[in-house]
Parts: structure tokens; C-alpha cells; sequence
């Protein structure tokens, strides 16, 4: 909030809190400029996309990280000290320099839990991003209310309240093994990839999945280099990666980003005061943590299917009902603000219980080993590009078609739906060979056959 008044006030004479969703919506070349510059973390991300595999597979998973800190860094000091030096862009190019560390970090991230844990709780620690993004959503929350860092001269600090957890991370990385699959296959390196499994199973009977690895590595060795574009020749890993690009965009354009990202000012739209949309928003980030938790149970109990599924058709209905009570607010019905807001945080409940994990769990499943960085590279360069549509549009569309912007994120979320219930097998307790004898049995429009 305090960013976009920063913004205004670079661009234009002074003007108040209060006054600000006015200023965007009737000057909708000021709106627009807006938009463009809130857009740049997601074109970062999208850039870093295309960057991640490159530098995992040259400095491994987590010299990776140590790069996209150094990154993270950069751009969080660019962005706090723009206010000294008065320079708006200063905003911008911090952004981005974000933007390319977070892009690359949503992808390596999830790769390294995955290629840490075994496979009866993959699903589960598939689910700690999540969870631990929300806490950082929360803590930032929390600490962004007027009474503490939630000012025009605090706002510089909260930002730089981010640096923590990356300094956290670049103090403990060093005591977190490499990945033993990497140690072996990469580094061919089979005395650290057993120390390695070693130490996370917290046992020295390791000689299956090791030999298991073996196996991999043997089968991997007698074919050519991979890239993301080679991929697609295969029918059934294209099939697959289909899927993910589905999942993942399904999940950006269920419009998640906007109500999220802006829920103080939907909350200010339908009449609440400042203060009262700021412990709103508070509650809903709280509801994601708590939801999020559950997920990483649900995930294993329902399926990865069914648990998208749901969550799917529940997003929509929870939509269709805010655009409802928002239309009926601004006809003078007041209670109407209060199912607002009950649909917001219900619509974010039921996103955090499947569709905001489940996607990135996918690419790790529904593809063969040794194309599974591509997969999840294709899954970041869809979330990114999804994000980056939605940051643009919806500040834009808002403007014009005020709650019934809404709308368009429903078409979108019943199209993905329909494609996810018609094609996404259900993976949780298969293996990789069982899941892709699903998906050739489901080649020629057959509904997947839905077992586990």
C-alpha cells in the first residue's frame, strides 16, 4: 500500500491515502504505468526461469542458492534505499533483481525437497514452501500496521525485514547435504551420496534407494542431453508436461494474485476502514498458514487429483458469491460487505488447501527422472508468465469493470478445471512407471481412471 503511494507521489503532486483508489481509477494512463511497474518482479521471474537449470546444473542446487541470495540481496537494498535517493526507478530495477532471484528460487526450491525426501512424504514436504511463504506474508502483515513499520518512513524497513530468512539461509545451507542423486549421477560420487542418505534417513541401511539411484544413473547414461524443448517429441511426456503447464497456469489465472495482492483495497472498496482491512488481511493470511497445514495432510489422505478437483470447483463457487455481495454492496445492501469479506477468506482457504501446492508437486510425478528439472522449469516459466498477465490486467480491467473482473477469472477457472478432470490421473501412491501406463491408456480421450 504504502509502495503504491510512494509511487504516486514520485509521479504526480501529494495526495492522501484515502484519495488513492480514486487517482488510479480516473487517470488510466497513471493506472497503466502502475500496472507496467508492479509487473516487473513477475518479468524477473519469468527472465530467471529460462536461467535456473543452467545454474543449478553448473553450480548444483545449493551453490544455486547461495547466487539467487546474492541476488535477493541486491535487489532488497536497491528497493529500501529508493525513498533517499528519490528515485522511483531505483523501485523498479529492485523489483526486478527480485523478480530474478524469487523466479529461479520457486523452482530450486521445490527440486531440492524433492530430490531430499523419499517418496511416502514427498506430497507432504512438497507443501513447505508454501507454508513457510505464508508465514513470511504473515510476519510482513503483521509488522505493515500503522502503529509499527506500516508508514510512508517505515515501509523501506519492512522491505528490508525479507532479508532475514536469506541470511538464516545463507548461515545454515552449509550444514544441509547436496542432493545424493546429484552427488551420484552429476558428481558420480557414490561415498558422498551414501553419507549424504545417511544423514537424512538417519540410518546406514540406505543400499536400496542407493542401488535404486544406481539403476537411474545406468539408464541415464545411455541417453543424449535433455532440454525442455527435446522433451516435447515424447507423446506421453508431453502429455505430461501438458498437464503441468495446465495445472500450474489454471492456478494464476484462478485469480489467487489479485485477491491476495490486493485485498486491503477490495477490503477498503466495500466499506471497511483502513484499520479494519488490515486486520482482514492479517486473518487471511493467517487462514492460508492453517490451510496450508492441512494440505499437507489432505495431499496424502485424498489424492493430488481429487484435492485439485475440489479445491478448483469450491474457488469458483466462493468467487461467484464475492461478485454477488460486492454488486449487492454497492447498491446499498451494507451487510453484503461482510459476505465480502467471508468470501475472500473462504476463497483462500480452499486455494491453500489444494491449488496452491499441488501444482508444484506434479512436475516431480508425472514425469521420468531424469526430465524432471525440465518439468519443473516449465512449471516456473508458467506460474511466472501467469503472474505476470494477471499483475498487468487486473489493475487495468478493475478500473473498467470494477467486481466484475471477477468474472473473467471464472471462465478461466472452469476451462482449466475441465481439462484437469478429463486428462490429470491420480498419482499419489503410484509410481512413475504406473502413472505413465495411466496416461497411455488415457491417450485418445478416455477420462483417467482414478485408483490410490
Amino acid at each position: 500500500m504504502f509502495v503504491k503511494m510512494y509511487f504516486i507521489k514520485t509521479r504526480c503532486k501529494h495526495y492522501s491515502e484515502e484519495e488513492e483508489t480514486n487517482i488510479l481509477g480516473d487517470n488510466p494512463e497513471l493506472n497503466t504505468f502502475w500496472a507496467i511497474s508492479s509487473s516487473f518482479l513477475n518479468v524477473g521471474g519469468l527472465i530467471s526461469s529460462f536461467a535456473c537449470t543452467a545454474i543449478a546444473n553448473k553450480f548444483g542446487l545449493k551453490g544455486a542458492f547461495y547466487i539467487l541470495a546474492a541476488l535477493y540481496i541486491t535487489g532488497t537494498l536497491t528497493v529500501c534505499l529508493a525513498p533517499l535517493a528519490g528515485l522511483f526507478e531505483m523501485l523498479v530495477v529492485g523489483r526486478t533483481i527480485i523478480g530474478l532471484s524469487l523466479g529461479s528460487m520457486c523452482i530450486i526450491a521445490p527440486l531440492y525437497t524433492a530430490e531430499l525426501t523419499p517418496p511416502s512424504v514427498r506430497g507432504a514436504l512438497g507443501t513447505l514452501p508454501i507454508v513457510t511463504y505464508v508465514l513470511g506474508f504473515i510476519v510482513a502483515t503483521s509488522a505493515g500496521f500503522p502503529m509499527a513499520l506500516g508508514t510512508e518512513t517505515g515501509w523501506p524497513i519492512l522491505v528490508g525485514l525479507g532479508l532475514i530468512p536469506i541470511v538464516l539461509l545463507c548461515v545454515l545451507l552449509p550444514f544441509c547435504p547436496d542432493s545424493p542423486r546429484r552427488l551420484l549421477i552429476k558428481k558420480q560420487n557414490k561415498a558422498a551420496a551414501e553419507k549424504a542418505l545417511r544423514w537424512l534417513r538417519k540410518t546406514s541401511n540406505v543400499h536400496d534407494e542407493l542401488a535404486a539411484m544406481q539403476e537411474d544413473f545406468a539408464a541415464e547414461s545411455g541417453r543424449p542431453r535433455v532440454s525442455l524443448r527435446s522433451v516435447f517429441n515424447d507423446p506421453i511426456l508431453r502429455s505430461g508436461l501438458t498437464m503441468v503447464a495446465v495445472a500450474m497456469l489454471a492456478q494464476q489465472f484462478s485469480g489467487y494474485s489479485a485477491l491476495s495482492f490486493y485485498s486491503t483495497s477490495i477490503f477498503s472498496s466495500i466499506g471497511m476502514s483502513r484499520m479494519d482491512a488490515n486486520v482482514t488481511t492479517l486473518g487471511l493470511w493467517v487462514t492460508y498458514l492453517i490451510f496450508s497445514l492441512i494440505s499437507m495432510v489432505l495431499v496424502e489422505k485424498s489424492g493430488r487429483r481429487t484435492l485439485l478437483l475440489w479445491s478448483h470447483v469450491l474457488m469458483m463457487a466462493t468467487m461467484t458469491a464475492l461478485v454477488i455481495f460486492m454488486t449487492l454492496s454497492k447498491q446499498g445492501v451494507t451487510w453484503t460487505k461482510y459476505g465480502s469479506a467471508a468470501c475472500v477468506v473462504m476463497y483462500i482457504a480452499v486455494f491453500a488447501a489444494g491449488s496452491a501446492s499441488v501444482p508444484w508437486i506434479l512436475p516431480s510425478e508425472l514425469v521420468t527422472a531424469e526430465f524432471r528439472a525440465s518439468a519443473m522449469q516449465l512449471a516456473g516459466l508458467m506460474s511466472w508468465s501467469g503472474a505476470l498477465i494477471v499483475t498487468f490486467i487486473f489493475p487495468v480491467l478493475v478500473t473498467s469493470l470494477h467486481e466484475y473482473v471477477f468474472l473473467v477469472f471464472i471462465g478461466c477457472g472452469v476451462v482449466g478445471t475441465g481439462y484437469i478432470f478429463m486428462k490429470l490421473p491420480e498419482t499419489k501412491g503410484k509410481t512413475i512407471e504406473e502413472i505413465q501406463a495411466v496416461m497411455r491408456g488415457n491417450r485418445g480421450g478416455r477420462r483417467p481412471v482414478v485408483r490410490g
